[in-house]
């Protein structure tokens, strides 16, 4: 299979024929039936059980037709790659729902961008993190380092391009 890069833009789960219809953007490779794709953050399998290519009027449109139950596997807005990630690292579902909501705590604060204070401010939401743990431990407040952290960077500039 040739490096294959998907961006899932619709899901549409149909009723009673087994199979989720998965719309998207085909920017690199070619997808036939019986492909795996992995999603390039969690490394998550997804399994290509046919396709359709007529999901849009532009050429890169595709909809790839996946088994319904691996309709948990896919979102929109997800990346699939041809590639598995292969860094030894597990991706715990802590860690994916940190990754996930850090975007939405930057939204929140007016960023444009999701810095490593985000990433602290959705490690501090979560009580049974380890970090908040340990912090709780030594005598501290979670949720006063947060609020002290979410003042700190109110205002903040997004990162230049050379830093």
């Amino acid at each position: 299979m040739d490096h294959v890069e998907f961006t899932v833009t619709n899901v549409f789960d149909i009723s009673g024929r087994g199979v989720v219809m998965v719309a998207g953007r085909l920017s690199a490779g070619v997808i036939e039936a019986g492909d795996v794709l992995y999603d390039s953050v969690t490394g998550t399998r997804v399994t290509v059980a046919g396709l359709e290519f007529h999901g849009g009027r532009e050429l890169d449109q595709h909809v790839l037709v996946i088994p319904a139950s691996e309709v948990d596997r896919v979102r929109i807005g997800q990346h699939l790659t041809s590639e598995r990630p292969d860094d030894g690292l597990i991706r715990t579902p802590r860690l994916l729902r940190i990754l996930d909501d850090a975007p939405d705590l930057a939204k929140a604060q007016g960023h444009d961008y999701v810095g490593v204070e985000h990433l602290m401010l959705a490690i501090l939401a979560d009580p049974d993190a380890v970090p908040t743990q340990h912090l709780r431990k030594l005598g501290l407040d979670p949720d006063n380092i947060a609020q002290t952290l979410k003042d700190a960077i109110a205002g903040t500039e997004p990162p230049s391009s050379a830093g």
